[in-house]
């Protein structure tokens, strides 16, 4: 599958990103944020927003937990009719990050957190934005986390952007002897 998340999220660019859009005159819709995360444990996880911030899995669970020392594949999708601004994604900066894509996203991290941002272009904007690549989670389990999803709209040609926030509760367990 690592091989394959590639031609995937090549595949999600040019299906959303590669969609050329006016932006309106007037924009009060926030853009949808969708987080897939792909891997050991867990099987394939698709979260979004709307409907809400916070997100639920079955049963109303809001946690879901990762295995340590483990490879996962991740797409973070923002779309919007009226043109996506900006996708962005912040993880742990313990976390590895590879197979990133496309070319244009910032990879940046700190003491704390790492985020991977991508940008759209007023001048040629498009309904959607997609960032795939490859997470390798940290050897030591027992850490608690949130995955921090973002996507900003143009908000039309006349007002402010709108923003929609995706926060996902996740830990890595513990190692299994």
């Amino acid at each position: 599958m690592p091989r394959l998340m590639p031609v995937v999220t090549a595949l999600l660019a040019v299906t959303l990103g590669g969609c050329r859009t006016m932006i309106p005159a007037t924009d009060t819709t926030p853009p949808r944020v969708e987080l897939t995360i792909t891997g050991p444990g867990i099987g394939r996880q698709v979260m979004t927003n709307p409907p809400r911030s916070e997100w639920t899995g079955s049963g109303g669970a809001q946690l879901f937990e990762v295995q340590p020392r483990a490879r996962y594949n991740f797409t973070l999708a923002v779309s919007d009719s009226g043109g996506v601004a900006r996708a962005h994604l912040r993880m742990p900066a313990t976390f590895t990050v590879s197979d990133l894509s496309p070319a244009g996203v910032t990879n940046t991290a700190d003491a704390l957190s790492r985020s991977l941002t991508l940008l759209g272009n007023r001048d040629d904007p498009r309904t959607g934005l997609v960032i795939g690549g490859t997470l390798e989670t940290p050897a030591a389990g027992g850490l608690s986390f949130e995955f921090q999803a973002e996507g900003d709209d143009f908000g039309g040609t006349s007002g402010g952007r709108n923003q929609a926030f995706l926060s996902v509760n996740a830990s890595v367990g513990l190692p299994v002897p």
